[in-house]
């Protein structure tokens, strides 16, 4: 089968007629049909359990499928080559699967889109173009307001998808027959869906908040511990201070003990200066007591007085005159001197 085949066939594939001929009366479904009906039906029960849980996936899968699809279409209309019709749908693929596996919020609004639309096109299976577009509007509106209403839209969105993808399949594969037993398949297990997508996502909220309260613990013990350390580093400065103080109050006590060598200078004077003034006035006293020594003084000149004394110096006093009185008298030396001072003349 060439390209063009492929291409009529996705082209002319009717959802309706797809229905109506497993909705025939004793139709015997082929292995084919049975395989791919086994794999929608795993594939809906699992859009419908986990379509929050895992949305990365569904929008990487559904953005591929989609980019493939309409850039092989868009290649097909506009003449390209049958042989690079394909190169189009893969790159947009590529780049829808990267942005809604990597974007969490486009990934909701692509996820979103595709089911709610899907839901709607196989609820009113539209016979023109006109529905088709009401119903991407519709996909489009409350993709739009999973931007907002993110978990949400996206739970609900996935869970009813998945419920009528999984469910339809279930009932072409059991034996019973009957619309309402579809429709009970459907809303059980789109109510099952979002039930677990709420009790998962509860789960995951309690531990974001027990992981977050965690952290605010850790952070206050980290605080706390801070504070902590910052008392007691506070409390050792105050004692550091306190102990400097104490030493310098010791030091200074030492200080008035123990005199400077200058006060111990000044003090040295001061003692010398009183010494001095002592033996001066000693000095005083000693000359005091000398001057009372004119007393002995008296007495010696009343020794003085004494007659005998006063006779006694009289008789020395006359023998020296008599005595030098005669010496110079004498002739013999008279002659003497003249004869000497005749004899210098004559030599002179």
């Amino acid at each position: 089968m060439n390209m063009n085949g492929i291409l009529e066939q996705i082209e002319t594939f009717n959802i309706n007629d797809a229905m109506s001929v497993l909705d025939e009366a004793g139709h015997v479904l082929t292995q084919t049909e049975t395989v791919v009906l086994a794999v929608l039906c795993a594939v809906g029960v699992l859009f419908a359990l986990l379509g929050l849980k895992i949305v990365r996936f569904w929008s990487g899968l559904l953005g591929l499928l989609l980019g493939l699809y309409g850039g092989i279409m868009a290649a097909y209309y506009l003449g390209i080559d049958e042989m690079y019709v394909w190169i189009p749908g893969a790159v947009l693929g590529i780049v829808l699967a990267v942005l809604g596996a990597w974007k969490h919020r486009f990934g909701v609004f692509l996820t979103v889109w595709t089911s709610v639309s899907s839901v709607c096109m196989y609820i009113i299976r539209p016979t023109d173009w006109m529905w088709g577009i009401i119903c991407l509007a519709a996909g489009l509106v409350l993709a739009l307001l999973s931007v907002r209403f993110v978990e949400f839209l996206a739970m609900l969105s996935t869970a009813v998808c998945g419920a009528v993808l999984g469910g339809t399949a279930a009932y072409y594969l059991i034996p019973f027959e009957g619309q309402f037993i579809h429709i009970i398949i459907c809303v059980a297990l789109g109510i099952i869906g979002f039930l677990v997508q709420l009790l998962i996502e509860s789960r995951k909220r309690r531990k974001q908040n027990l992981r977050k309260a965690a952290e605010i613990r850790e952070h206050q013990s980290t605080a706390n511990e801070v504070e902590k350390a910052r008392a007691l580093v506070d409390e050792l400065d105050k004692e550091t201070e306190t102990e400097e103080e104490e030493l310098e109050i010791i030091q200074f006590g030492d200080g008035d003990d123990s005199e400077d060598p200058e006060e111990e200078f000044d003090e040295l004077d001061d003692e010398l200066d009183l010494e001095e003034d002592d033996e001066s006035e000693e000095d005083i006293d000693d000359l005091d007591e000398e001057s009372d020594y004119p007393d002995d003084d008296e007495d010696e000149i009343d020794y003085l007085d004494d007659e005998e004394e006063t006779d006694y110096l009289d008789d020395e006093e006359g023998y020296l005159d008599d005595e030098e009185t005669d010496y110079l008298d004498d002739e013999e030396e008279i002659d003497y001197l003249d004869d000497e001072e005749t004899e210098e003349k004559e030599e002179k």
